[in-house]
């Protein structure tokens, strides 16, 4: 997030902190193994709040440098490489600059890579950030 920021205030650009929500798949909840529909609600409603949490604390600790830039925020609900491609494009953002895990190896093969994905299909400059 540090690099954006450094990237938005020498470019003066406005920066929007994306988080996807993505709920748990209907498979798993009619297996009715993990979850119930009690248990799923209450799930995606603390999902909801943690990631609003995340998006608070993450404007509250820019806000807190004194920084320039101005900040948006933006939860949506999706698979995360569909939204945040969806939601550049209907922005018409300039730069998209997203983290990665690193998971590789077989990991990678079974849960694909978000980012990885978000830099083939984006229709602008992809920034990945290791770590």
């Amino acid at each position: 997030m540090a690099f954006a920021i450094d990237l938005a205030e020498k470019y003066q650009a406005n920066v929007t902190l994306l988080s996807v929500l993505e709920k748990p798949s209907p498979t798993l909840i009619n297996q009715g193994t993990l979850f119930t529909p009690n248990s799923t609600k209450k799930f995606v409603e603390d999902l909801e709040k943690y990631h609003k949490k995340v998006l608070l604390d993450a404007t509250k600790k820019i806000e807190g440098k004194k920084s320039t830039v101005t900040i948006s925020s933006m939860l949506v609900e999706g698979r995360p490489a569909d939204k945040i491609i969806e939601v550049s494009q209907k922005g018409k953002y300039d730069l998209i600059v997203i983290g990665s895990r690193g998971l590789g190896g077989i990991k990678e093969f079974f849960l694909g890579s978000v980012s990885d994905r978000v830099a083939d299909e984006a229709t602008c400059p992809v920034l990945i950030i290791k770590g």
